[in-house]
């Protein structure tokens, strides 16, 4: 017959292993819960980020950026009677989402993240761009600068859609979705209305 302390050893035993089996199960579950909420952020993070890209991209799919930097360089060029042509550039909105989501964009794929930021990095150096093309000192500078700062314009717009085109491709195959065709300028595209201005 087993004494009292055997008893009590035996006890002690298996109440620190349920105990331990208790505090191991807790843990493996909140870590699943943790690693789901994390795959959820990371998914909607992502799906945000494509959103607004692909929004982005849409600003010039029917423009053929080509012919458009020739009918404004053209322009800009003319001589004539009446001041000198400054095209009218409108100005870029901010970007809300990737602002907002700043601080969550650590928790994304390396590459989805080398994509993202490229993209955006080119989206504010062309916001700054616009922004000089909007200043006096742009109007009042000689036709022949203007024009060559314009077709920069262009380029740099060309730029933005092919990192743009990349972003969208890495957020998309993260995501788990088909990449659709690109549309980057399209030479089929109606002409900018911007062609027009007077």
């Amino acid at each position: 017959m087993p004494s009292l302390l055997d008893t009590a050893i035996l006890a002690a035993i298996v109440s620190a292993a349920v105990t331990a089996l208790g505090w191991y199960a807790s843990h493996w579950s909140q870590q699943r819960l943790d690693d789901k909420r994390r795959i959820e952020k990371i998914v909607d993070v992502q799906t945000a980020l494509l959103a607004e890209i692909e929004s982005n991209l849409t600003r010039f799919d029917e423009i053929d950026l080509d012919k458009h930097a020739d009918q404004m360089v053209g322009r800009i060029m003319q001589k004539a009677s009446r001041a000198n042509f400054t095209p009218f550039v409108p100005r870029y909105a901010t970007e809300i989402i990737f602002e907002a989501m700043l601080a969550d964009i650590h928790i994304l794929p390396t590459e989805t993240i080398d994509d993202v930021v490229a993209y955006y990095k080119q989206e504010y150096k062309l916001r700054e761009l616009v922004e000089d093309l909007r200043s006096s000192r742009y109007q009042e500078i000689e036709q022949d600068r203007k024009a060559r700062i314009y077709r920069d314009y262009v380029w740099q717009i060309k730029t933005a859609l092919i990192t743009g085109e990349q972003a969208r491709n890495a957020l998309r195959s993260s995501l788990g979705l088909p990449q659709p065709a690109a549309l980057l300028n399209n030479p089929e595209a109606v002409p900018s209305l911007a062609s027009g201005n007077l």
